[in-house]
């Protein structure tokens, strides 16, 4: 026999459970009429209901937008008031001490050339590491950081900065590159970097002695730099300088104008004659094993000095480490007799006064000639001889006898008229 599903019968019982159940009691929170049962508006919607009627939303949105950026722009407009107005001194104030900072500004020196060019000295950028101790404010820190990058004594450089009353000390001159980084990375207050010049020399020792060199101030010391100091030197001033916001700084003068600079001097050397001179006089002087040798190569027609050469040579971009017995220029200083060469001038006087001819017999008093006042001696013995083997033989003793034929005041005077102690133009 087929039965119905038992879920059948139980949908059955549930649907006649329904239909036999007493009305629903009508929910508490809503009114019914008087005439039995329709629902009436809710309280929230009879309360807010009647005010927001005909409103027009996109417009109102408009409306809050715009009023919004007006607050935003009243609110911009009284900070930049309260900026320039208020704030405006002390911010100012700050800006200049952050883009600004006086310095010793030192122009670049001139530029040495030989008659082709090539560069003899010129001067490069370096940097050196001050302090102005009135702005430090912990010199314990101070000396503790600075010490090991400058390798000096912390104690030593405390001692110094922490006592003094000065508003500027040199800590050190000319450092490398790493050094001037390792500072600037430090930010010590009260520590800074100045823009200088070291002089760089580069054929090294080339002409050392004629060049010369300059000291720690760019102030020529030997040589042409000193000699041509006021055409090579720039005047180093102290004047308030740029930087950006990188700490980078702009050297500038009131005009706008770039730092000034010395100016270039172009010489009558050359140096490829200057470099086979000193080959020569260093073969020379190791040869004979001489202290000393020099030699000057000179353009006759012109007077052009073409190579200017010193043994013993000099490097002055080591100038620290020689002594000033290497680095004098002998050549220009030292009072240097023309030995046996100043003989011929003699002869050529005494001929022309008519004192001597070439066959006039001089005693030479075989190699010794003792007087009352000096001693004069030869390299070789001779007795008698005629005036032309005294040139011949280069004989003292026979050209001072000729020497005092002539006469010192007749003697000067053809010197002079022969261009000796006169400029040469």
């Amino acid at each position: 026999m087929f039965k119905f599903p038992a879920w059948r019968g139980s949908r059955n019982r549930n649907r006649n459970r329904a239909v036999s159940a007493p009305a629903a009691k009508p929910a508490p929170n809503r009114l019914l009429d008087g005439q039995g049962g329709a629902e009436k508006p809710g309280i929230r919607k009879r309360l807010f209901g009647s005010l927001f009627d005909g409103v027009d939303w996109g417009r109102t949105r408009i409306n809050i937008v715009v009023a919004l950026f007006c607050v935003l722009w009243f609110g911009l407009w009284g900070r930049a008031w309260y900026l320039q107005m208020i704030a405006g001194p002390r911010l100012a104030n700050k800006a200049e001490r952050q883009h600004t900072a006086t310095e010793l500004v030192a122009g670049r020196r001139g530029m040495i050339l030989d008659r082709n060019g090539k560069v003899l000295a010129r001067s490069v950028e370096a940097l050196s590491v001050y302090a102005n101790p009135q702005e430090i404010k912990d010199f314990l820190k101070m000396a503790n950081t600075l010490g090991p990058i400058l390798g000096q004594e912390p104690q030593k450089l405390y001692d110094e900065l922490s006592r003094t009353k000065r508003r500027f000390v040199w800590l050190k001159r000319k450092v490398d590159d790493k050094t001037a980084e390792a500072v600037r990375k430090a930010g010590i207050e009260g520590i800074g970097l100045s823009k200088e010049f070291d002089r760089v020399y580069p054929f090294t020792h080339m002409a050392g002695q004629l060049l010369g060199f300059v000291g720690l101030d760019d102030k020529g010391l030997e040589g042409l730099e000193r000699s041509l100091e006021a055409r090579l030197g720039s005047i180093p001033t102290r004047r308030v300088v740029q930087r950006d916001a990188m700490g980078r700084r702009f050297y500038l003068d009131e005009d706008g104008n770039a730092a000034p600079r010395g100016e270039d001097v172009t010489l009558t050397l050359d140096a490829q004659i200057q470099f086979i001179a000193e080959d020569a006089v260093a073969s020379v002087a190791k040869e004979y094993d001489a202290r000393w040798a020099g030699a000057l190569v000179v353009d006759v027609p012109t007077g052009d000095i073409l190579a200017w050469a010193q043994y013993p040579f000099f490097n002055p971009n080591n100038y620290r480490e020689t002594s000033p017995a290497i680095y004098r220029n002998r050549l220009a200083a030292d009072a240097l007799e023309p030995g046996s060469t100043f003989k011929p001038f003699v002869i050529a006087a005494a001929l022309q006064e008519g004192k001597i001819t070439p066959t006039t017999p001089i005693d030479c008093e075989n190699g010794r000639w003792e007087t009352k006042r000096f001693s004069i001696r030869d390299t070789s013995v001779q007795g008698v001889i005629t005036a032309s083997k005294v040139l011949r033989y280069s004989s003292n003793i026979g050209m001072a006898k000729i020497g005092l034929e002539l006469g010192a005041r007749v003697f000067h005077d053809y010197l002079r008229k022969l261009g000796f102690g006169e400029r040469t133009s």
